[in-house]
């Protein structure tokens, strides 16, 4: 009693932990890795909505930044001084579509995606301990600088001209970290990296104890780890949908900005999502996998329909590779773009089907290896 006890404990604590390994995970992979950080960066600016929101960032840091009309003035015939404020308001209203059509070019894209990917960089050298670079030339914060941005876009609006010696230093320098946040940003991204990396093999752990614990009733302990794997994974889904409403509402005064917000909120957790498919659809496996094993009726028959295939080793173990081949080639999450994962996952289905493999044949001893072809003829309807 106290075994099967202490094997369901073990089986919800694996699941909790699972959770909180994705989360872990997906700061290690996405947030502080620069190659991840640099694809995100381009996909935020390839997206329409977001893309306008940056456009009407630069007009709003031009404008608060450079006095048009003042620039207006000095370029104005003495007689025509009067029309800087109307002229200065109309470059205002016709600036964002310049801003937007600027964006849309490669280039600029490029020059975007540097911009964040350098203030990534400097951030993760001040978060590992590498303070020289980012704290000695941002006067002790992290800063993504759009001001060459800026500069781009008010060249392009050649009646405000010498744009460079207008625009202040410190515009377009929006500060990511603070200086008095460093000490507690680098501890948690110390141990976030730790988590990371290795806290997914904890639940593997607990759950393959408890299964040990359980002998004789292991089908009972397989089926609620896959159901706890299928609602850890559902729960990372729910939360990240609720935290997105939250965090969009939040930030949004308008119905156009909370457009971008949700756009880009989509585009940032993307990997949090796609950790929390994988871990529903290994719940649905194991739970496949029970019911295939199982003594129902329909189990007994698939594994009776199964017998003739899985008593050739070419075919049991091709269907694993072809299996694992198409996840890779379809790319559905990013952990079947992972290499680490993949062949994890591979040795798992493997083991699977090696085991399927051997009680099937105990089951049904007599299957031979040319009743396949007959199999897939019964199965669509020609034999």
């Amino acid at each position: 009693m106290w075994r099967m006890l202490l094997a369901r404990v073990l089986v919800v604590i694996g699941a909790l932990l699972a959770v909180v390994a994705l989360v872990a995970g997906y700061i290690r992979y996405q947030a502080l890795d620069n190659s991840a950080v640099e694809d995100t960066a381009g996909k935020l600016i390839a997206d329409d909505a977001i893309r306008d929101q940056i456009a009407a960032s630069l007009v709003d840091q031009l404008f608060s930044n450079v006095d048009i009309e003042a620039a207006l003035n000095e370029r104005l015939p003495e007689q025509q001084k009067g029309l800087a404020g109307p002229i200065a308001g109309a470059v205002r209203m016709g600036a964002e579509p310049v801003a937007e059509r600027l964006l849309e070019r490669p280039r600029i894209q490029e020059l975007w995606v540097r911009s964040v990917t350098q203030a990534h960089r400097a951030l993760i050298n001040v978060l590992e301990g590498n303070t020289r670079e980012g704290l000695e030339t941002e006067g002790g914060n992290v800063v993504l600088n759009l001001r060459p941005l800026i500069l781009q876009f008010g060249d392009r609006i050649a009646i405000i001209g010498n744009i460079g010696n207008r625009l202040p230093p410190d515009a377009g320098r929006i500060t990511i970290m603070k200086s008095d946040q460093l000490e507690t940003a680098q501890d948690a991204t110390q141990l976030l990296k730790v988590l990371g990396l290795w806290l997914w093999v904890v639940p593997i752990v607990l759950w393959a104890i408890a299964l040990w614990l359980a002998r004789g009733r292991r089908r009972a302990i397989m089926r609620m780890i896959g159901w706890s794997a299928v609602v850890g994974g559902l729960l990372v889904l729910v939360v990240r949908r609720l935290a997105g409403s939250y965090v969009v509402d939040d930030l949004s005064p308008s119905e156009s900005v909370k457009v971008a917000a949700s756009h880009a909120w989509e585009i940032l957790t993307s990997a949090l999502r796609d950790g929390g498919l994988t871990l529903t659809f290994l719940g649905v496996v194991m739970l496949i996998a029970v019911w295939l094993v199982g003594s129902s009726r329909s189990g007994t028959a698939t594994r009776r329909w199964l017998a003739p295939f899985i008593a050739r080793w070419e075919i049991a173990f091709g269907a694993v590779l072809a299996i694992m081949l198409l996840l890779v080639w379809w790319g559905p999450v990013i952990q079947s773009r992972q290499w680490r994962a993949v062949i994890a996952g591979t040795i798992v289905l493997a083991i699977g089907v090696a085991l399927l493999r051997r009680e099937t044949q105990k089951e049904f001893p007599d299957a031979e290896t040319a009743d396949s072809t007959a199999a897939i003829r019964r199965l669509f309807g020609r034999g």
